[in-house]
């Protein structure tokens, strides 16, 4: 349950809950009174209507993820009538298993939220956003085309899919991020309103939290910069992310002041940074020109205190899939400048967002980031309130409902 599908957990059960519903919440954590290890989900307890089940209790191997006769045990128990996998990614082998007839179907109306699609449709790379090409520059890559085509072909994206998932009708819902799939596949997919904020009250803690440490800190911060020269990092350190890249563009660009509002840095095993962060840290910080709260952040309150103050956002992201973080700041009405590539550089130049850099390219990043940081922001203030209008409430609300419950 960590990052996105807690989230999604505590949107989805409230809409859920406030038509009628009963909800099971089944996931799991690092100890067996989970739901507590999540903030997002301690709006859901205490709940007669949500009930939170550990997954590990209903396998055999005492792992997180079922198998589709441990799942089908669990759909009895509790009388389930529709189910949604929030990470059908991480479900894909047993979808295969059905599909091939060597386990049973689920129970009910099964929906599933696909993340990894982009091999599929477009067909790039997962992180650059990259084209693959389908043609053979060598005799070599030819054969090995077609050995890959007649040997792997059951294990690629395009044949789990469009046969496993659609022509087989493995799940009643192909729910997909990626608007762009629509262009080929309208009829057999869905295209959701992307979840990346809450729109239940908050309760108490999550109001107070954090905001009586940094709100003022921050707010004198930006106020010293000027907020035109703020550079935003939102959640941990990550490689994903391009921390590396946050804190080399603000050292490349003096009049930038580095502001990161999250965790500190995640080491993450084989995913080794372009850039020495420990040493950009040290000399942002000798300039007064790096702020860390270095701690994860659960007020949203102080999170929407940060997005309103910033002028623009630059996403510094190796990874161009769906971008909640680029939704963030589009919702406080922020035009954005990400890299050139993927769904969300398609996206920035497709809807007149704000503007786009060659990927992982430091210096073109530092040059966008000058031009950019001159321009009016309120240039794109229509088109973004027109494109954020797709993730209102509402449309959440009317998606979900429509699939999972058969009723808009």
């Amino acid at each position: 349950m960590v990052g996105h599908p807690q989230l999604y957990c505590r949107v989805l059960s409230h809409i859920l809950v406030n038509e009628g519903h009963k909800v099971v919440v089944a996931g799991s954590g690092l100890s067996d009174n989970w739901p507590n290890e999540f903030p997002d989900l301690f709006s859901l307890i205490g709940k007669s209507e949500v009930e939170f089940i550990d997954t590990r209790s209903y396998s055999g191997r005492t792992l997180p993820r079922l198998t589709v006769e441990e799942l089908r045990t669990l759909q009895s128990e509790f009388c389930i009538d529709s189910t949604l996998f929030v990470e059908g990614d991480y479900f894909s082998d047993q979808f295969r298993r059905i599909a091939d007839r060597e386990a049973p179907r689920l129970h009910g109306r099964t929906s599933a939220i696909f993340s990894h699609t982009s091999r599929w449709f477009p067909n790039e790379d997962a992180y650059s956003g990259e084209r693959q090409s389908n043609s053979p520059q060598t005799l070599r890559q030819a054969v090995g085309q077609v050995r890959r085509a007649t040997f792997h072909r059951r294990q690629s994206d395009k044949y789990f899919f469009e046969t496993v998932l659609i022509k087989r009708k493995v799940i009643d819902n192909l729910i997909v991020k990626d608007e762009r799939i629509l262009e080929k596949h309208g009829d057999a997919v869905h295209c959701m309103p992307e979840i990346f904020r809450v729109f239940d009250n908050y309760k108490a803690a999550e109001l107070n939290a954090d905001v009586s440490n940094f709100s003022e800190p921050i707010r004198k911060y930006i106020e010293m910069a000027d907020s035109r020269n703020v550079l935003l990092y939102f959640g941990a350190g990550r490689w994903y992310k391009g921390y590396d890249y946050f804190l080399k563009l603000a050292e490349l660009d003096h009049s930038t002041f580095a502001l990161h509002v999250g965790g500190s840095e995640k080491l993450e095993k084989g995913k080794l940074m372009t850039f020495d962060t420990d040493a950009l840290r040290i000399s942002l910080r000798e300039q007064g020109r790096l702020f860390e709260t270095d701690t994860f952040i659960e007020s949203p309150l102080l999170v929407q205190q940060v997005f309103d103050s910033v002028d623009r956002f630059v996403s510094t992201h190796r990874l161009t899939l769906s971008s909640g973080t680029m939704l963030q700041a589009l919702q406080a009405g922020k035009p954005v400048l990400v890299p050139d590539t993927g769904l969300v550089g398609w996206r920035t130049r497709k809807f007149g967002l704000g503007q786009t850099y060659k990927y992982l390219d430091e210096s073109d990043l530092v040059r966008s980031w000058r031009e950019f940081k001159e321009q009016p922001v309120d240039q794109y203030h229509p088109n973004i309130e027109n494109f954020m209008r797709r993730f209102s409430k509402t449309a959440v609300r009317n998606f979900f409902l429509t699939h999972l419950c058969g009723n808009g």
